[in-house]
């Protein structure tokens, strides 16, 4: 890795105004030193580099002079090295990473990256071994890292790895911690070409806001249902998820139950789902009738939806079918 910090002191100082003599004054050392520095035939101590971040009012990595744009592909490649091993070697995936993270310090991709292996692994895996080392990087990345994107999303993890041991106060308190944001008070790449370009620069942007949108139309329904189920009021928890069916298939593109009808891949399972929990509300409810009538929905979609798969290895396609059936104390009517 390239460390040009001779030539940032340098730079910094210039745009500054200083002399070396007034740098070296605030630091407390000779103007020689600042010399040796800037010429890069001497480098600070480790123990001023904080220092001197906080005299220019730039993160250590600016002032180290890190060659962004080499950085940045080396970073790539090494996560692209690690993926190769992600699912099936988490030993030798993980060593990727955590020596990566000595050559680039809090470098908030691999930061992520580490997360996200440690966080598959226990949910997929049941690896709860590795639940004190996410919640540690989760830490590590929510103090240390500059990008908002990377915090907010962090925090959400670490709630979520609180909620498997159990820590529903701690959880609360994180998610309390998160911003408020308000998309459309954003002025992102993605509206502000829907709303300001013309033609296909706008559409291609439009699109995928469009499907953007409909998933967190459609997510904020399941939500509320669920909010309102756990409750108790399962009279409102139904509209919600008829609700969030209703989002679900007015944007089918057609009537006929397959990948190719919905707007995104992957939401035929979702759709499924709002029928087993509107379902659950019609047995709560006392009305065997619809909840029997959408059980059979719920089973014609999962099984509709993935055709010749389903017939040859229905057991792969059913595990969401499955744990929502049982969530919402469908064995109870209906034994799987």
């Amino acid at each position: 890795m390239t460390i040009c910090i001779g030539m940032k002191i340098k730079e910094l100082r210039k745009r500054d105004k200083l002399t070396q003599e007034q740098l070296a004054e605030k630091l407390n050392v000779t103007p020689q030193t600042i010399s040796r520095w800037e010429t890069e035939t001497a480098y600070p101590d480790i123990t001023v580099i904080p220092v001197l971040a906080n005299i220019f009012d730039v993160s250590i990595d600016e002032l180290m002079g890190y060659d962004k744009a080499k950085s940045a592909q080396k970073v790539n490649e090494i996560i692209d090295s690690s993926k190769k091993y992600f699912w099936n070697d988490i030993i030798k995936c993980e060593k990727i990473l955590v020596d990566a993270l000595a050559d680039y310090p809090d470098n908030d991709i691999i930061m992520r990256e580490l997360l996200s292996l440690y966080e598959c692994h226990i949910r997929t895996y049941g690896r709860m071994e590795y639940t004190n080392k996410a919640i540690s990087i989760a830490h590590k990345i929510i103090a240390e890292a500059t990008d908002i994107f990377s915090v907010c999303s962090a925090k959400a993890d670490l709630a979520s790895l609180y909620l498997m041991q159990n820590r529903y106060k701690d959880a609360k308190e994180i998610i309390d911690t998160l911003p408020y944001m308000y998309p459309y008070l954003l002025n992102d790449r993605m509206r502000v070409s829907s709303y300001s370009l013309k033609g296909n620069d706008r559409l291609k942007e439009a699109r995928d806001w469009k499907i953007i949108e409909h998933q967190e139309l459609f997510l904020a329904c399941i939500m509320e249902g669920e909010g309102y189920f756990e409750t108790g009021d399962y009279k409102t928890a139904l509209k919600s998820f008829i609700e969030g069916k209703d989002v679900i298939e007015r944007f089918m593109i057609s009537d006929k139950i397959c990948p190719e009808s919905y707007l995104f891949n992957g939401i035929q399972t979702n759709h499924m789902c709002c029928y087993l929990q509107i379902a659950g509300c019609y047995l709560k409810l006392n009305d065997k009738e619809r909840c029997d009538k959408n059980i059979t929905r719920a089973y014609e979609i999962v099984s509709l939806a993935n055709g010749e798969d389903f017939v040859k290895q229905p057991q792969l396609f059913l595990e969401q079918y499955n744990k929502t059936y049982k969530e919402y104390g469908l064995e109870s009517f209906r034994p799987l």
